[in-house]
């Protein structure tokens, strides 16, 4: 498994956080206690910006979809599986999915300049609609 290191200076000590798992990494995007400029290594690499790490702000805007159980409410993994309370095997669709508010793309532009946000913004729209557009043919 992966696991993640990151630099943290508090005053004028420097501190390294982890290991951690790419999910709590992502969680850490999400809050904003990870920018673009937040120094990251991947087991034993050498350290890097986080910007450098393709895709992390652009996942950290998606949305997570959360499956629970139909028949006890807890929180499961995607379907199909077994629920580790009840024991009820789980199909696709029986599930209930629950998609959190949309989160907006300021995770991944906060270190840009105001004016450059919304020029960036747009590209990506348009490329969202592009990708989109293609996959339904």
């Amino acid at each position: 498994m992966t696991a993640w290191f990151l630099q943290r200076m508090e005053g004028n000590v420097q501190t390294e956080v982890g290991p951690l798992r790419p999910s709590e990494l992502l969680a850490m995007v999400r809050k904003g206690e990870i920018k673009p400029e937040t120094r990251l290594r991947k087991n034993d690499s050498a350290w890097f910006p986080a910007s450098d790490v393709g895709g992390l702000f652009e996942a950290a805007v998606r949305q997570e979809i959360q499956y629970y159980c139909p028949a006890c409410g807890l929180r499961i993994d995607q379907p199909p599986r077994t629920c580790p309370r009840c024991l009820r095997d789980i199909g696709r669709g029986e599930a209930r999915e629950i998609k959190p508010e949309k989160m907006t793309a300021n995770i991944a532009l906060s270190g840009e300049a105001e004016e450059h946000k919304e020029e960036r913004q747009s590209v990506q729209n348009w490329l969202q609609k592009k990708v989109s557009g293609r996959s339904k043919k």
